[in-house]
This record gives structure tokens, C-alpha cells and sequence, in this order.
């Protein structure tokens, strides 16, 4: 009784805590996730007798993490209309294409030669590095070109970033001596998690559009809204697709179908998607226990370079164009779905596993403040062009 107690204060502090944050940054028009994470990395600073101040069950962290990836990405799908795809998204899935083949390639080798990782670890922490945020990205404004594709390729990209660590995972388990026979074997799973995240996202879709079409009420349809979110990705995850991609794919199909009162239906979503949002980059922030040494920031500097040259490269094979390249290079913030997947590869015995995990950390904070420092710098430059 003691300890849930301890736990639920701790829960409704960083609750409080958080949402003045997310106030601040809006106040001073900075992305909110970047105050979350570095007020709880000062809160996990804090030692009570040698010990953290505030500590959570890796039970509780998964469980938070995989609910808040289910909500957000349902909430960041469900106001994403169709006909906005139209005109940009053979060229978002080409985008989206290339750079998760660049950094795959290029980025495991780089991997692998500067941090003397495992070929398995360092394909691993590239497969973690594919996705980029769409809970930060749609927050964006902005009608130009490349921050519609960097949108579109942040929705597609983030199953691949919940679906390629565990498909590594399993070719490292199964795999003794690489051949390619059984990396060709490994495919059909992997092409079954998109055709039943996908199928599961539209049943669910269906069910929930048939039910608030025919018994709305103000209570309990918003509610069956959540509970839908919920169940399609569980659904999925245990027929052995993608929780993330049915919870897409419902979100998609749920946001452009007609409904009663769909705004007043999505309402009670939100509110709880953003405390589950404010909830995982505090406790995301909590668990960083990244080496403050200057080798360490030395190093994971020098990765992140590298990172956004091989971004940059895949960007401009894909829109050949070098200023919308830089911007979208530039612009490629990790979110809930790599925090997520961390939390949950934490607890495997891999080699060179606490060198990904603190290199993801880090590259969580430097994406997202370089993102937020030239999303600042486009719109002074565009404000300054009007002017």
C-alpha cells in the first residue's frame, strides 16, 4: 500500500510539474517535449541517502510507454485529412524509403567503426535512429513543402521505428550465421505485421464509426473513442502485427469518415494523449542516465553528425533540392515511439545494449533542439522575407 501510494504521488507530481512546463513552452513558443525531458533529468538528478528520489517499476515504464504511443499517434492520425496526402505522398513514402535505407546502411557502419558495437547492436541502434516524431512534427505550422513531407514521413516512418528493433531482435536470436535464405525467410512475418496492423485498424475503424453513428452519447462515445485506440493496438500486437500501424491506420480511417459530433468525440481523447504525452518525456527525462563525461558527448556529437549527413544525403536523392534537404536533415526529432521501444529493449541482455540506450537518450535531446532551433529560424527568416 505504502509503495502504490509513493508511486501515484510521484505520478500526479510530475503530472503538475509537467503541464506548467508544456505552459512555459508555449509561453516562449519552444517545443515542450525539450523543458519535459530536461526538468526530469533534473529531477532524476536528485538523491534521497544515495538513492533517486523517484523511481518507477520497468513494468510501469513499458506500460506507460506503450499506452502513450497508442493514444498519441491515434490523436496526431485522427486530425490528418486524406486529401492533404494526396499531392505529397508518393513522394513522403519515397522520402521515407530512402533515409530509413541510407541510415540502415550507412549509419550501422558508422556505427559499428565509432563505437565498436556488434554488427547486430550497431543494426539495432539504426533501426532505433529511422523514425522521427509525429506528436512534435504535426504540431508544426506552416503550409510550405517540405514541412508537409516531413509530416507525412513522420506518420509513416514510426511503425518502422516499434517494428524494425524487435524484427533485428529476432534475426540476432534465430540468426547464428547470417544467410540470406533465412533473412529472406524473416520477410513474410514482416510483411504480416503491416497486413494485420492494417487490417486490425480498419475493423476497429469500422466497429467504432457503425456504433457512434448509431448510439452516440456524450459519455460514452468519447469513451469508446479511447477504448477503441486502446484495443487496436493490443489487438494487433497479439494476432503478431503492428499495435502502431492498426492505431494509424484507425486513426485515419476514424478522422476522415463522417461522425456526429466528431470534434466534441476526439475532445476526451486529446486530454488524456497530451497527460500521457507530458507523463513519458518527464519520465523519459527521469530514466536518462546518460555519461556526463566530455569522451561521451565527444562521441555521441560526432554520431549525431553523422547521422544528419547520411539524413541530408537521403533527403536530397529523394527531393533534389540542397535548402529543403538542410531543412529536413536538420528537422528529424525522436519522440514516444523510440522513448517507447527504449524503455522495452532495456531489459534484454544484448551486447553494447547501455551504449545504445545512453546514445539514444542523447540523440533525443540534440534532435530535438536542433529541430526546435530551426523551426525558430525558418519563421524568423520567413517573417523577415514578408517584412
Amino acid at each position: 500500500m505504502q509503495e502504490a501510494l509513493i508511486i501515484t504521488t510521484a505520478i500526479a507530481f510530475l503530472l503538475f510539474v509537467g503541464v506548467l512546463c508544456s505552459w512555459i513552452s508555449s509561453k516562449l513558443r519552444i517545443p515542450d517535449v525539450l523543458l519535459l525531458i530536461i526538468t526530469g533529468m533534473a529531477f532524476g538528478a536528485i538523491q534521497y541517502k544515495n538513492v533517486a528520489l523517484i523511481e518507477f517499476p520497468n513494468v510501469f515504464l513499458n506500460s506507460v510507454a506503450i499506452l502513450a504511443l497508442a493514444m498519441i499517434v491515434f490523436d496526431s492520425t485522427a486530425r490528418l485529412r486524406l486529401r492533404e496526402l494526396d499531392t505529397f505522398s508518393l513522394k513522403a513514402v519515397n522520402l521515407t524509403f530512402l533515409n530509413t535505407i541510407f541510415i540502415l546502411v550507412f549509419f550501422t557502419i558508422a556505427a559499428k567503426y565509432i563505437l565498436n558495437l556488434p554488427f547486430w547492436t550497431s543494426l539495432l541502434f539504426s533501426a532505433l535512429m529511422t523514425g522521427t516524431s509525429p506528436e512534435i512534427m504535426l504540431e508544426y505550422t506552416g503550409k510550405n513543402k517540405a514541412l508537409m513531407l516531413l509530416k507525412l514521413e513522420s506518420i509513416f516512418n514510426t511503425p518502422l521505428t516499434v517494428i524494425l528493433p524487435f524484427l533485428v531482435l529476432d534475426l540476432m536470436e534465430k540468426i547464428k550465421i547470417t544467410m540470406l535464405t533465412e533473412i529472406i525467410e524473416q520477410a513474410t512475418p514482416f510483411v504480416m505485421k503491416f497486413i494485420v496492423g492494417i487490417g486490425t485498424g480498419v475493423f476497429i475503424g469500422i466497429v467504432l464509426f457503425k456504433v457512434v453513428q448509431k448510439a452516440y452519447t456524450q459519455v460514452y462515445s468519447p469513451l469508446a473513442v479511447i477504448v477503441a485506440a486502446l484495443l487496436s493496438y493490443v489487438l494487433a500486437e497479439n494476432l503478431g502485427g503492428s499495435g502502431v500501424l492498426a492505431v494509424t491506420a484507425l486513426g485515419l480511417f476514424f478522422g476522415n469518415a463522417y461522425a456526429k459530433d466528431k470534434i466534441n468525440l476526439l475532445g476526451a481523447e486529446s486530454v488524456l494523449a497530451k497527460a500521457l504525452y507530458i507523463l513519458v518525456f518527464m519520465l523519459a527525462g527521469l530514466v536518462i542516465k546518460i555519461p556526463y563525461t566530455t569522451e561521451f558527448f565527444i562521441t555521441s556529437a560526432i554520431m549525431f553528425g553523422v547521422y544528419t549527413i547520411i539524413r541530408f544525403a537521403g533527403c536530397w536523392t529523394s527531393v533534389k533540392n540542397a535548402k529543403e534537404a538542410i531543412y529536413m536533415a536538420l528537422n528529424a526529432p525522436k519522440g514516444v515511439a523510440t522513448a517507447a521501444v527504449v524503455f522495452m529493449l532495456a531489459v534484454h541482455n544484448i551486447e553494447g545494449i547501455s551504449t545504445i540506450i545512453d546514445m539514444t537518450f542523447a540523440f533525443i535531446l540534440y534532435s530535438i533542439i536542433l529541430s526546435a532551433i530551426t523551426t525558430w529560424v525558418t519563421k524568423l527568416e520567413n517573417h523577415t522575407a514578408r517584412h
